[in-house]
């Protein structure tokens, strides 16, 4: 039974209800902590200890078989919807789904979607329609909470009443309990409503009252099932509760864990159980031992299966599910569901970080508690103490090393799973040597195996170390630690005959007090190790054979708008797989920022994107496309990227170009002015002398000094005499001397495109000398018999100019509008549409649920030479 799941709907709600998504469960551990510290006289450790330590085997296998029975048959209710909307989807692959769906829900919720959400995911790659997936989501959720109702009205005709310590508590338990019987009726009433059930699909009949009462009877029989474990697991630990007080008990205690929105509702039941029982008489170490064993066999043993049936089923499906919960955004039953779709691609590894952390947990805290005589007496009878003494030591150390591994396990680092892999193994022998501990070796192992099953998964080879995850996973390791110096530390100042080198079987205060030290410096070996087995790799900048080696693609393939800026030398080059297709990055912070599009035979432009996107995931970094353009904006899209409109480029074909009519009117008088001035046009080819270097370099220094700027670099050029080397320089002189110049980018492939990169010139030039150099250059290139010319960018130009634009656009308008004392945006556009160019939108091309102006913001430090000198200004 998905318990999680029932609570979906008011868990996903907007607005004021997030709050309560986190106060409401802390107020019913708060009230449940208070009313068991109030109840209940004392815990007896070692006594609880001593009871699972004499919980029979084969009926605890049982219980173990029953438990994993009632959480498949909760299933057979998504097999029954599926039938009723005709998914085609065979019986047993449903079953499987919804198997690995519940036991995933029963531990983590994420704001209740986490069943739902792995629903959507087997859908979705099964190519089941929205509408009828998301049918059979509302149904499956409003369906399982009918066996608890039948259950309480069951229980309360035959007078079972819940066990409470109080009248007060008693009346309040069946107010609860009279509460949740009205759920019933209600959906039975309520689902004839077509305007509530509004979100099935269209022509769909309402749910005839035969499927309802089949939902009904299989959801009871979910409940009962959950029922007979729990009274399995109290028995077999001595605790002989008799079944009408114990389902009274039950069923208020669930709904009570239900409404808490606590996944499983662990903490709340579990304090409420162990208070009614408490107060019935019973044994507190028997009914705390039997809780623990219901948790184990209910919750942790089907997750274990769970992960393993599905192992695969919930990888490499992210494209597709993001693309489909896109499509649900309308539909009504999405606003309930608050599906986090890019989490639960992965989700299967993510609990399996949690599992990988919890061995750590678990080795530290069998470690802090001290064993039972009766165990120490069988210990000693088999082992010797140096074997005790020395697993006992390396399991804290071991213990440590993998509460920091969750974070690279979760993070796919292939690194990690190498050193989890053996230390787990380790682990589970040292489990054995240090106190026979058959069960926690156990559970260990079985992390081990599941993690084997994911092997191929772990690609990546570097991780973030400041990132907010990394902080996350670092403070959990901290906390558990810390909690485990607390006790050490307590057993060291509670006896007072310790003895920090006293070795016995016994001697415990010693033991653990000698098992801080292997926890500190665990702590630090795991620190020094993921501070340099996890550090991403140094990225190198192309020597002068690689970027011939670029040119030559560019030349043969074409090389966009940006290919030319390559030869700056301050961006990487990533090469495709096959070597065909060649990418120029930046790298700034967590990002890798590609200039434009990949740039090789079409065929292999797919295949490099898709690459290059492995690349930057296998460090743990965000691949970003900047400035691609509308012709390529279905293939970022097909291969998952969000996009953002950043302007627009203008290109002017040349065929059309010519000084004569209003269209050049002003190209021309500056030609014509320039006779006047004296001035003089020249294109120059590489190599250069060092009287034209000095020259051009003389005005550079001129023109930076008069704009108060200093170099950028990345998208746009800077003085640099190895970049001016590869392409020719249009210089302008007046009587001789240089006063105005700029690079020529030459066009690449059949069809490029010529442009101008740097242009700069002197204070003192004449009005209108740019636009005499812009002709000339425009001329020369027609001459040369290139098609097109590029004026550059137009930024924020026609973004966002729609009510209907994503809220980032929109913002972007604003800049455009109002910007105009940081950036003449509005001026940029007005000057070059007066030559009437063709108009290409451009646009970043990022991955979904990056925050765009966030990558603005890096892509700005990146063109501006680093954060130093974007945040100074210099």
């Amino acid at each position: 039974m998905s318990t999680a799941d029932t609570a979906t709907a008011p868990a996903a709600r907007p607005g004021w209800t997030a709050y309560l998504r986190w106060l409401v469960p802390i107020a019913f551990l708060a009230l449940v902590g208070w009313l068991v510290w109030r109840g209940v006289d004392e815990f007896d450790l070692p006594e609880i200890q001593r009871t699972l330590l004499d919980v029979p085997t084969v009926p605890a296998l049982g219980v173990a078989v029953l438990a994993l029975v009632a959480v498949a048959f909760t299933g057979l209710v998504d097999v029954l919807i599926a039938r009723w909307l005709g998914l085609p989807i065979p019986t047993g692959e449903m079953l499987r789904l919804a198997f690995v769906a519940n036991t995933l829900a029963n531990i983590l919720n994420l704001s209740g979607a986490v069943g739902s959400g792995v629903r959507l995911l087997g859908f979705a790659a099964r190519k089941v329609e929205l509408a009828r997936g998301a049918a059979l989501i509302g149904l499956q959720v409003l369906s399982l909470p009918l066996g608890l109702s039948v259950l309480i009205i069951i229980t309360l005709a035959l007078g079972s009443r819940p066990i409470t310590p109080s009248a007060t508590t008693h009346w309040v338990a069946l107010a609860v309990l009279a509460g949740a019987a009205c759920y019933l009726p209600a959906f039975f009433v309520l689902t004839t409503r077509r305007r509530l059930m509004r979100w099935l699909p269209a022509g769909r009949e309402l749910p005839p009252l035969r499927l309802k009462l089949a939902l009904s009877a299989l959801s009871f029989v979910d409940w009962v099932l959950s029922a007979a474990v729990l009274y399995g697991c109290l028995y077999i630990s001595g605790a002989h509760v008799k079944p009408g007080p114990l389902l009274g008990s039950f069923a208020a205690a669930q709904t009570l864990g239900l409404l808490s929105l606590i996944p499983g509702g662990f903490g709340v039941f579990d304090g409420l159980m162990l208070l009614a029982l408490s107060s019935g008489g019973y044994d507190n170490a028997q009914v705390l031992s039997g809780l623990f064993l219901f948790r184990i066999a209910y919750y942790l043993l089907p997750l274990l299966a769970g992960l393993y049936v599905g192992s695969g089923m919930l990888v490499g499906q992210l494209p597709g599910i993001a693309r489909a919960a896109a499509r649900l955004q309308t539909h009504p039953l999405f606003g309930l569901l608050g599906l986090p779709a890019n989490l639960l691609a992965g989700f299967g590894m993510r609990v399996l970080a949690v599992l990988t952390f919890g061995a750590g947990l678990l080795l530290l805290a069998s470690a802090a508690i001290p064993a039972v005589h009766e165990h120490s007496v069988v210990v000693r009878a088999n082992l010797p103490l140096a074997a005790v003494e020395g697993s006992y030591w390396l399991s804290v150390l071991t213990g440590v090393l993998l509460l920091g591994l969750g974070r690279g396990i979760d993070g796919r680092l292939r690194v990690a799973y190498n050193l989890a892999q053996p230390l787990l193994i380790f682990a589970a022998l040292l489990a054995v040597t240090k106190g026979l501990h058959f069960g926690e070796a156990l559970f260990l192992l079985a992390i081990a195996a599941l993690l084997r099953l994911r092997k191929r998964e772990f690609t990546q080879r570097a991780m973030s170390l400041t990132s907010l995850t990394t902080f996350t996973w670092l403070a959990g390791l901290i906390v558990v630690v810390c909690a485990f110096f607390v006790v050490g530390v307590g057993m060291m100042l509670g006896d007072d005959s310790f003895d920090l080198w006293y070795f016995g079987f016994g001697e415990h205060s010693s033991r653990i007090v000698r098992g801080l030290f292997a926890a500190a410096l665990g702590v630090c070996g795991y620190l020094v190790w993921q501070s340099f087995a996890v550090r991403r790799p140094s990225l190198k900048l192309p020597d002068h054979a690689e970027l011939e080696r670029a040119r030559e693609v560019y030349r043969e393939h074409g090389g966009g708008e940006f290919a030319h800026l390559s030869f700056m030398r301050d961006k990487h080059l990533f090469w495709s797989g096959d070597h065909r297709a060649v990418v120029a990055y930046g790298a700034v912070r967590d990002r890798l920022v590609a200039l434009g599009s990949p740039c090789g035979p079409e065929g292999a432009i797919k295949r490099a994107i898709l690459d290059f996107r492995q690349f930057a995931d296998a460090q743990d970094r965000a691949p970003v496309f900047y400035e691609v353009l509308e012709p390529d904006l279905s293939l970022y899209h097909d291969l998952g990227f969000d996009l953002f409109k950043l302007g627009e480029l203008a290109t002017i074909r040349l065929d059309e170009f010519t000084l004569a009519g209003k269209r050049w009117e002003d190209l021309r008088q500056a030609v014509n002015r320039s006779v006047k001035e004296q001035l003089t046009f020249e294109i120059v080819e590489p190599p250069f002398d060092t009287v034209i270097m000095s020259e051009i370099e003389r005005v550079s220094e001129a023109w930076l000094a008069d704009k108060g700027a200093h170099e950028k670099s990345f998208s746009l050029g800077r003085f640099d005499a190895d970049y001016f080397a590869w392409s020719p320089l249009a210089l302008v002189r007046r009587s001789g001397e240089l006063i105005a110049f700029a690079n020529v980018l030459p066009p690449y492939g059949p069809n490029g495109t010529a442009s101008v990169d740097l242009m700069r010139h002197t204070d003192d030039a004449p009005r209108g000398t740019m636009d005499y150099l812009f002709a000339r250059v425009m001329q020369w290139a027609k001459d040369q018999g290139h098609a097109t010319f590029s004026l550059g960018m137009a930024p924020l130009s026609n973004v966002g100019d729609n009510p209907y634009a994503r809220i980032n656009e929109r913002l972007a308008a604003l800049a455009f509008q109002y910007g105009g004392r940081f950036y003449n945006y509005q001026g940029l556009r007005r000057y070059k549409e007066k030559f009437q160019p063709e108009w290409t939108g451009s646009y970043l091309a990022y991955p979904r649920g990056l925050w765009v102006p966030g990558l603005l913001i890096d892509i700005a430090a990146l063109v501006a030479g680093g954060y130093r000198r974007f945040l100074s200004g210099r």
